[in-house]
This record gives structure tokens, sequence and C-alpha cells, in this order.
């Protein structure tokens, strides 16, 4: 008997030669719009893109028209801005990865900013000290003068050189004075920032650690909305609510986050409001409502009872009625 092998040799050879010898086409359209299907590759075709398809007409490749110079820019410009908006997504990233670590609690962020802005206050008051001295001296230089000129004689030159001493310290005071401002507004200004961050990570961490385990989250600390426009109403009245029940004014108001002053006594509370993106959802969102109380034996107890629990579930019941 013959063997088989040599024929199936032969059709794996003509399948072989077939694929090597394959023959690609290139379809385009013409200066008029029609399609047109040719086995080169015209200059006009190249301008204008093409498709590369085999000779039973699969879709090989699909070549994007040749961009002019005009537009070569432009995306070259869309690159660098995607560029730039990924750079700064990392550096943001990696800020909130350092609050994260650094602080424990909104008040590590209080004590650190009046740690740093200490010396900087201390420094005030002893050019503010000095100042009050150099207008005492000066007011006395100045009044030694007005005697000279009142008798007719002239105002010896140590003292007009220690009037001008004077006022010359007494500027160069008012410059340390705005520096030192400027300095401590600087500094007051990124701790605000960090605060507000710091809260939003944190509530941000609450939705998340909910999620993988809901027995952690309380009901009437949630409210849930859908789309951009119930989440917008609804964060309207979060913050007439938090007006109308924190004990003091409200010292934070933004797009995420709500936040009243600290209580100052044992039956006052404060109120942070956050809002959160669901996970997986474009537009719906999650508010959260936390009270905060005096720090004191009386404040803790308070905020344990119901009278708390009462005000989480006014504030879902005031956002459900309202929208």
């Amino acid at each position: 008997m013959r063997s088989a092998v040599p024929f199936i040799f032969l059709i794996s050879m003509l399948a072989f030669s077939h694929t090597v010898f394959a023959k690609n086409y290139y379809r385009y359209k013409d200066n008029d719009g029609k399609v047109v299907v040719k086995d080169y590759l015209p200059t006009e075709a190249v301008k204008r893109g093409y498709e590369v398809i085999s000779d039973t007409g699969r879709l090989i490749q699909k070549v994007a028209p040749e961009m002019t110079r005009e537009e070569r820019r432009a995306e070259q410009l869309r690159q660098e801005q995607l560029a730039t908006q990924a750079e700064q997504r990392r550096k943001e990233r990696q800020r909130d990865t350092l609050l994260m670590r650094q602080y424990q609690s909104v008040e590590d962020i209080e004590r650190t900013k009046t740690s740093q802005t200490a010396t900087l206050r201390i420094n005030l008051r002893i050019v503010d000290n000095h100042t009050k001295s150099l207008e005492r001296k000066l007011q006395k230089q100045e009044k030694r003068a007005a005697d000279y000129e009142r008798r007719g004689r002239k105002v010896p030159e140590a003292t007009l050189y220690e009037i001008a001493a004077i006022k010359n310290q007494l500027d160069a005071n008012s410059d340390s004075v705005k520096r030192y401002n400027k300095q401590i507004s600087d500094i007051e200004e990124q701790f605000q920032k960090d605060r507000i961050r710091f809260q939003e990570l944190k509530a941000e961490q609450f939705v998340r650690n909910s999620l993988r385990d809901p027995n952690l989250v309380e009901l009437n600390d949630v409210y849930n909305c859908d789309t951009q426009i119930q989440c917008d109403k609804a964060w309207s009245h979060a913050q007439v609510f938090a007006h109308k029940n924190a004990s003091r004014p409200l010292s934070i108001v933004t797009n995420t986050l709500i936040v009243s002053q600290k209580p100052l006594a044992e039956d006052e509370i404060a109120l942070t409001i956050t809002r959160v993106p669901q996970k997986n959802e474009a537009e719906a969102m999650n508010i959260l409502i936390a009270v905060d109380c005096h720090d004191s034996q009386e404040g803790n107890k308070r905020c344990a009872g119901s009278a708390v629990a009462a005000i989480k579930q006014k504030f879902i019941d005031y956002l459900t009625e309202n929208n």
C-alpha cells in the first residue's frame, strides 16, 4: 500500500504556498468618494486613509488618514496635555498617600499647623513690642526736635539722624510683619486644603470599607443619590441642614465637604458632611454625615446617646423629603 505521507505533504505545501503568496489589496475612497480597491498603494490613499484587505475581502488592517501639519501639532499638544494631567494625578495620589500616613485625625492636622505657625507668631509679638518701643523713642526724638525749632534753634544732626534711623527701622519692622503674616497665611491655607482633602479621603475610605463589610455602616449615616441633578440638590439641602443643626457656624463649605466649627461646650455638636462618588457609578454619590461632640466625658456620652442617632436619621429624612 502506498504511503499517504506524500499526499498530506503536498496538501500542506499547497496551503502554505497559498498563505505565502496570498495577495493583499488596498481599499480607499477616491476624490469622488467612491470606494476603490487596488493591488498597490497609491499616494492619494495614504493621505486619505485606507484599509488592507485579503483576496477574500477580510479586513487585515485599518490605517488612519495622514495628518496635516496642523493636525500633527494639535495631536502633539493633546498628548502633552494628557501627560501633564497624568503627572498631576500621580502627584495628587502621592500627596493623598502622604496625608493618610502622616495624620490619623483632623486634630493631628490642627496640632501640626499650630506647631508650624508658633515660631512665626512669637516673631510677630517680638516685632510688635519692638515697634512700640521704637514709636515711643520716635515720639521723644520728634518732641525734642520740635522744642529746638520753637526756640528758633537748629535741630542737632544727631537728633535728625536718630529720627531717620528709627523711621527706617519702623519700615523694616512693618515689612517683617507683612512677611510673617504672609507666611502664616500660606501655612494656614495649605493646612486648610490638607484638612479638607484628609476628610474627603477618610470618607472615601469609609465607603470602601462599607462595600467590603456592610455591617460597618449604619443606615442613618449615609444618603444615596443616583444622578448629578439629584446629588447637587441633596448637597444644597445638606448645607442648609448643617447650618440649622450644628451648634456653631460652618467653617468649611466646598463641593464635597461641609464642616461646622468645633463644639466649645458639653451640650454642643459639630457636623461633618461629605460627598463621595459611588464605585463604578458615573453620577451616583454617597452623602455621609458624622457628628462630633465636645471633648469631655459628658460630650462623649452625648455622642453615644440617642440624640445624636436621631440627628443622623433626621438628616437622611430631610434629604429624602426634599428630593
